[in-house]
């Protein structure tokens, strides 16, 4: 199993000074076309992706490849970012995860849900 931090071949200062949450959610920035670093891709042209489908890559490197810590979720009701081994629900019937911001929307005791 990976840590719980993400692994770099180059130090970086910027990238020791966040958390892996935060990381992930400057590439989810850069997929969905909100590039705050300035960094513009080789051809000149930059993602412009939707949240889901922004998200379904940062899926696909925690889980194919494993870049990125399992633990990252995308939140079901507001889209932000979360590491859900130190919050939030997911509601297995609905195959929804919620952070610990918005999981007073699911009901107690309901469902089977994971409270993690």
């Amino acid at each position: 199993m990976l840590n719980d931090k993400i692994k770099f071949l180059k130090n970086i200062d910027s990238c020791e000074k966040k958390t892996t949450v935060e990381l992930l959610q400057d590439f989810l920035n850069f997929l969905q076309g909100k590039n705050d670093s300035g960094i513009v891709s080789p051809r000149g042209h930059n993602p412009k992706m939707s949240h889901k489908k922004a998200f379904t890559i940062i899926y696909y490197l925690q889980e194919v490849l494993p870049v990125f810590p399992d633990s990252i979720e995308m939140c079901s009701n507001c889209n932000d970012l979360y590491d859900s081994d130190s919050e939030g629900i997911f509601w297995e019937s609905k195959g929804k995860n919620f952070c610990g911001g918005c999981d007073y929307l699911v009901p107690l005791n309901y469902d089977n849900c994971q409270i993690r």
